[in-house]
């Protein structure tokens, strides 16, 4: 039995940031979250799953009614035809919009509707059966965890597999987002748990996955990587899960080392072998995009970092659309973040600003179970959490960053102000 699953969709948004030159070439419609919706039902109808699961924010705005209608219809009434359910949970996005959609579209099931656990027997083409337990945001804004609050229906877990289908705010006490512990969902009597809410994937495995189905397309540069829908198969206890990055726009962040360049003009050519490279990892996966946006980040350690910056800067590689096969990739933002030919070391034994961030550099690059490195990261975190911290995320459809992702951003802060502390000990030029 197979069960097509699909995180955040918001139709009625348009994707943002694209070039003039690339909706020359392309639609911005045939890009967006509605493009991105008829490829998976396209792949659920070519590959002939039992039922598409929707885990909320199915449409942008509670305006979108007539837009979303269309698209969400269109798409839906193809699937009902082929004998296919279409399941699916409000979340925060179209608490009052979706169960209209779903009164107006016939095939179209909305589950847990006032904010009340329901659960739905579904019955594949191998006569295999499943149930899917599901909750909807009954207001746009729920500060309580349904787990906690609302009691669950029977289920017939143990002799038929049950899969959760929610849309909420994981291990973030305080959330308006329905607000949801981990230790929750895993005492539950559920064997898969498909979250919607943040847009970035989990990486969902067997044999009791539980986490994020992520976004069904990037809806903007700062939503990188792999995007679609994922596929559930269930035969007897095994479960098998496959992340589809079918969406037709993919934003990717690139990095261009520039460790080796020999001159400065050199550093258009590492940035297009960069884009080369990126082309031909994407290639080889089973889907491929039909536009990418890159952010290019050019690192590294050369001595020619002046005078790259500054042939960067004559020769803007934002403007410029670049085909590979059938895909165009375009530079929507790019960082210079280079740093000089520098010995750390012998920087960090002076007493000036410049060995005070040579020092922190080092520490960051060194174990991770160092005390002094993991006080420095603490830091950082209260200093995010105090700016807005993990509401600010969560309110984006984002995970705060990992402890490591918190690292190199600090490492690469620090290498920046140094770079500029010793331009400045250099003077103009």
């Amino acid at each position: 039995m197979k069960l097509l699953c699909v995180g955040d969709i918001h139709l009625g948004r348009q994707p943002s940031r694209l070039p003039a030159g690339l909706l020359d070439e392309i639609r911005a419609s045939e890009l967006g979250p509605a493009a991105a919706w008829r490829l998976a039902v396209d792949f659920a109808l070519a590959d002939e799953v039992d039922a598409v699961l929707l885990a909320g924010d199915v449409v942008e705005q509670e305006d979108d009614f007539y837009e979303a209608y269309g698209d969400l219809r269109r798409g839906v009434d193809r699937l009902t035809a082929a004998g296919v359910p279409v399941l699916a949970v409000s979340g925060n996005h179209d608490v009052q919009v979706l169960p209209r959609l779903a009164d107006a579209v016939p095939g179209f099931r909305l589950l847990g509707r006032g904010g009340a656990w329901e659960v739905l027997d579904v019955a594949g083409r191998d006569g295999r059966r499943v149930q899917v337990l599901g909750w909807s945001f009954p207001e746009s804004r729920v500060t309580t965890s349904p787990l906690a609050v609302h009691e669950l229906p029977a289920l017939d877990s143990g002799s038929t597999p049950v899969f959760g289908l929610l849309h909420c705010d994981r291990d973030a006490a305080g959330s308006p987002y329905a607000p949801v512990r981990s230790a929750e969902l895993e005492g539950a009597p559920v064997d898969a748990w498909l979250l919607g809410h943040v847009h970035k994937p989990d990486a969902l495995v067997a044999p009791r996955p539980i986490g994020y189905l992520g976004s069904l397309t990037g809806l903007d540069s700062g939503e990188p990587g792999p995007r679609g829908p994922w596929l559930l198969e269930c035969a007897g206890p095994e479960l098998a899960l496959e992340h589809l990055p079918l969406a037709p726009l993919r934003w990717e962040e690139v990095e261009v080392a520039l460790d080796g360049l020999e001159s400065a003009e050199d550093v258009h050519t590492f940035a297009v072998s960069a884009l080369d490279a990126l082309h031909e990892r994407l290639a080889a996966e089973r889907f491929r995009p039909r536009a990418v946006g890159c952010r290019l980040r050019f690192s590294g350690r050369t001595a020619h970092r002046r005078e790259a910056a500054r042939s960067l800067a004559a020769s803007d590689p934002l403007r410029v659309l670049q085909a590979r096969d059938d895909v165009l990739y375009f530079v929507h933002d790019w960082r210079f973040e280079a740093s000089p030919a520098l010995d750390l070391d012998e920087l960090a034994r002076g007493a000036d600003p410049p060995a005070l961030l040579a020092r922190k550099v080092l520490l960051l690059r060194g174990p991770t179970e160092d005390t002094d490195r993991q006080a420095l990261l603490a830091s950082a975190r209260r200093r995010l959490e105090s700016l807005g911290g993990r509401r600010a995320f969560a309110a984006h459809g984002l995970a705060p960053p990992t402890e490591e992702e918190a690292a190199g951003l600090l490492e690469r802060a620090a290498l920046g102000a140094l770079a500029e502390l010793l331009d400045q000990r250099e003077g103009p030029g």
